[in-house]
């Protein structure tokens, strides 16, 4: 389609956002081109005239964990990219006078309310978003003509997101819209493609959560049950613990700050980074995360050079030990404590869910071995904790021997 000078590629489900609705959702599994397509689209609608354009979560630690790189990244791409004035947290075109600002919800409930003036609100990840903050955001996005746009992967009936637009009372003047892998014109020249296969041989129900958008079913395929979200008081004497995975060919790169409370048999999951950027954008995105320079942080031994370069910019990055093994030894270890994980760490709790053993697809007998996607959190708090599982290991032979 043809926007004002501007030629766009979208799929067909895409279309009616340039069509007015109070409410704009879309939902389904990985891969469909979500929050690809709201950001083309929105750049757009700000090149036309003049909106103020609000993106917002339900947790935000910072304006990298929002989609201003996404809306940035499309505005470039669509040549139009002249005509805007980029700044740490705002994205201003410079001849209508269109504004898009990054919120988190959890934090700014109260700030919220003074956003009477908005034209559209994006809720992204939408999954997330809690009853308080719907109940604050819809009175409050009541300018005439204003929408609320939401896009996230579902993941139980019950959640806010998914009760309010897709149980028995959706809103009036919406557009509510399940999409699929058939409306991202892009899916096949990624490569999700591949990803989407290995999944669908090794566990098919989770294919049909991660990659097709249906509810989360339980099934004793999860690895981790063990896990629950919440915070735990940490004192200046409790050791953190850092470990990180590097992301290759599309895959994020992962740092992950954990306490070990031994005598509770609990790790707490404090702090995460989930980024796809660069390796030389890598430290910058590190900064996310309260890491003393002189504390390991413990990575994945496979990527000597990343390990180097951290290096040279000052973190105390260290290689993994690993060995055969090593996988299932840190899993089975692991599923010896609970598992806290802050409720800012939406990643983690995704891959929480997510992470699950290979099964047969015909009979779905569960295999023990472990399916190779949603770890990369996993693998990172294997690193950290490798100490910890050395020294009780260490212990063990003392009493032996």
């Amino acid at each position: 389609m043809s926007v004002g000078a501007v030629d766009v590629r979208l799929g067909e489900a895409f279309g009616p956002l340039f069509q007015p609705y109070a409410f704009k959702a879309l939902y389904g599994g990985r891969g469909t081109g979500k929050s690809y397509s709201v950001a083309t689209v929105l750049a757009l609608l700000s090149h036309q005239r003049k909106r103020r354009i609000v993106c917002g979560r339900q947790f935000q630690n910072s304006i990298r964990d929002s989609s201003k790189s996404t809306i940035e990244n499309r505005i470039q791409a669509l040549g139009i990219h002249r005509d805007f004035h980029v700044t740490h947290n705002e994205i201003v075109h410079r001849r209508t006078g269109s504004r898009f600002t990054f919120v988190g919800l959890e934090r700014n409930k109260e700030s919220i309310k003074s956003l009477d003036d908005v034209d559209i609100f994006w809720i992204e990840e939408a999954r997330n978003v809690s009853v308080d903050s719907l109940e604050i955001l819809i009175p409050t996005i009541r300018k005439p003509g204003s929408e609320i746009w939401a896009t996230w992967n579902p993941v139980l009936p019950t959640d806010p997101i998914d009760d309010f637009f897709r149980g028995a009372h959706p809103p009036e003047q919406s557009y509510i819209r399940r999409v699929g892998i058939s409306d991202n014109p892009w899916f096949y020249q990624t490569r999700m493609p591949a990803d989407m296969e290995r999944m669908k041989r090794a566990n098919y129900n989770r294919y049909k959560h991660i990659w097709l958008g249906d509810y989360d079913e339980l099934d004793d395929s999860r690895i981790f049950t063990n896990w629950e979200v919440g915070r735990m008081p940490i004192s200046d004497n409790d050791r953190p613990y850092f470990g990180m995975d590097f992301g290759f060919s599309g895959d994020p790169s992962a740092l992950l700050k954990v306490y070990v409370f031994e005598k509770q048999k609990t790790i707490y999951i404090s702090q995460e980074m989930f980024t796809k950027c660069s390796l030389t954008d890598l430290p910058t995105m590190m900064e996310t995360i309260d890491v003393p320079r002189r504390v390991p942080i413990v990575c994945d031994s496979s990527r000597p050079e990343d390990i180097q370069f951290l290096r040279t910019k000052g973190f105390n990055a260290v290689a993994s030990k690993k060995g055969s093994g090593s996988i299932r030894t840190g899993i089975n270890w692991l599923l010896g404590y609970k598992i806290v994980i802050a409720p800012e760490c939406v990643n983690m709790q995704n891959e929480a869910r997510l992470y699950s053993w290979q099964t047969e697809k015909l009979t779905n007998k569960v295999l023990p071995i472990p399916c190779d996607s949603d770890n990369h959190g996993w693998d990172a708090i294997r690193y950290a904790t490798e100490e910890v599982r050395a020294s009780a290991a260490t212990f063990i032979k003392r009493l032996r021997f």
